[in-house]
């Protein structure tokens, strides 16, 4: 029992490490003052009580004084291995259990229990028994879905997605929990869409899988590639940004687009003019106006991405904007703006005045 219940603890310790983060700190500078070590003071809460029973480290058909008994004798077991005296040890299994006000909203293993950011859920008995996290199943995100108007976007996490279109309406805690693993592996959605698929094979996602993935992927890029209809108004750098960034953020090389507007701004057409090095576009004003004179603009914009994902602007773009401002100036063409997109943000050459 002994390396058991050591190994247990270990876990229980090294998962709220990793879900606190130096949260942690205060409490446990807090619990060498705090918490006794004589077990007449260590109660068992109803928390830990449903903790350890899922565990197999309690029996939920014995009476109080029973499972009061085992944790006890649990306790004992996990000083005597750990050197934290039982107090010490009872707090971190109330901590997983219950959470602590100010430092983990609620327990790993809560009433609703977050089974993706738990590290022995391949040893819980309560998953192994089917029951299932807090986000309960495919069919009630589904459910969820569906009713758009009863659930905001920022409530859905991406791991609860990703699982949803990877294995349909019958995914699970193990499925939350792998999805949320691809997403730490990879640095996020970004990386698991960029993923190869001996990297996804890797981490248990089936050629079912990487399929659904491969076809999100292109979806998305698809999406991002769509032109905004003609007829919006651009007003502002933002506005610029809005409508490329998930188009150009993961380029690797730089890519110039020149952008067409009428009298009042509005989008009445687009086109890609270069693409160029890691470190510059080679742009010329021939080919910057030639689509404007033929759409009749009244107005452009120029649109390029820094693949570093700094927005800001190096010595090579304010030349070039000089260049095709002049330009502008003679073909009665007005310069509306140059957006730099970066990596979550951008430069409008107008907001920071370096464009009149």
């Amino acid at each position: 029992m002994a390396a058991r219940s050591e190994e247990f603890y270990s876990g229980v310790q090294k998962t709220l490490r990793s879900a606190m983060g130096k949260s942690i700190g205060p409490l446990l500078k807090r619990w060498r003052y705090t918490q006794s070590s004589d077990f007449a003071e260590i109660a068992l809460s109803p928390s830990t009580a449903r903790f350890l029973i899922r565990f197999g480290w309690l029996d939920a058909g014995d009476d109080d004084a029973q499972r009061l008994e085992s944790q006890r004798k649990l306790l004992l077991d996990i000083s005597r291995s750990s050197g934290d005296a039982p107090g010490i040890v009872a707090a971190w299994l109330e901590l997983f259990a219950a959470g602590e006000y100010g430092a983990l909203e609620k327990g790993i293993c809560a009433d609703e229990p977050q089974c993706g950011l738990c590290g022995m859920k391949e040893k819980c008995r309560y998953l192994a028994t089917g029951g299932t996290d807090e986000r309960a199943s495919g069919n009630s995100l589904a459910e969820k879905l569906i009713r758009t108007a009863d659930i905001p976007t920022e409530s859905l996490a991406a791991s609860d997605l990703i699982a949803f279109l990877v294995i349909g309406e019958k995914c699970g805690a193990a499925d939350y929990a792998r999805a949320e693993a691809a997403l730490k592996t990879f640095g996020g959605l970004r990386g698991i869409l960029d993923a190869k698929a001996d990297a996804l094979r890797g981490i248990g996602y089936d050629s079912s899988a990487r399929a659904r993935l491969a076809a999100l992927s292109r979806l998305c890029s698809r999406w991002a590639a769509e032109q905004t209809e003609r007829g919006k108004i651009f007003s502002k750098g933002q506005d610029f940004y809005d409508h490329f960034h998930l188009r150009l953020r993961d380029f690797k090389k730089e890519v110039f687009y020149v952008t067409l507007h009428d009298q009042k701004n509005a989008l009445i057409g687009e086109e890609k003019v270069s693409e160029g090095s890691l470190t510059e576009t080679l742009v010329h004003p021939r080919e910057v106006f030639a689509l404007a004179v033929t759409k009749r603009a009244a107005s452009i914009a120029i649109i390029h991405n820094h693949p570093s994902g700094d927005p800001e602007p190096s010595t090579n773009d304010k030349t070039i904007t000089k260049r095709l401002d002049s330009a502008a100036t003679l073909m009665g063409i007005r310069l509306l703006d140059h957006v730099i997109i970066g990596d979550g943000r951008f430069t409008s050459f107008v907001e920071k005045g370096l464009l009149r």
